[in-house]
């Protein structure tokens, strides 16, 4: 059992760890404004998840006593977020194709998705903004493949 605002703490603290991890990710790029611009924009997409999340704990804090503990077990998140927060001591020399591919398998993971099913079985009133949290990742999720597929196909640009 855990008490949802450790729930909602964990996945604002991933969502936040992405936006970091991104945004280290467009720094190795600088030279090329294509890779810089497009890990920008995935970093401020993931402070934007983050504002998401911040907002379904203010509900929380509004309601203190409609919200109890959620039956999960937390170990899953922590090792994402481990896994997450380690990728820049592991990762060096970091090719365009190698950080698409990281991009692609950390917003494949499953974790956060779990979690979110969890908090709306146990609070349905949560459900909506837990769907545009996850529509919201979703949407993220085709624009990076999407990027991927077209900067792979096409070559990379120059760093124009």
């Amino acid at each position: 059992m855990a008490n949802i605002m450790t729930v909602l703490n964990m996945l604002e603290e991933i969502e936040i760890s992405m936006k970091n991890l991104y945004q280290w990710i467009s720094e190795e790029f600088t030279d090329n404004t294509e890779l810089y611009r497009f890990f920008q924009r995935m970093s401020r997409e993931e402070e934007t998840h983050a504002g998401m999340v911040k907002y379904q704990k203010r509900l929380v804090r509004q309601n203190p006593n409609s919200f109890n503990e959620v039956s999960t077990d937390l170990s899953e998140l922590q090792e994402f977020l481990q896994f997450i927060s380690s990728i820049p001591e592991r990762e060096h020399n970091l090719t365009p194709e190698r950080a698409l591919k990281l991009a692609i398998e950390l917003e494949g993971m499953d974790e956060e998705r779990m979690y979110r099913g969890v908090i709306v079985e146990s609070y349905p009133e949560l459900r909506e903004l837990i769907h545009n949290l996850t529509r919201s990742d979703e949407e993220h999720c085709i624009f990076l493949k999407d990027f991927a597929r077209r900067y792979l196909e096409s070559g990379p640009a120059s760093g124009e």
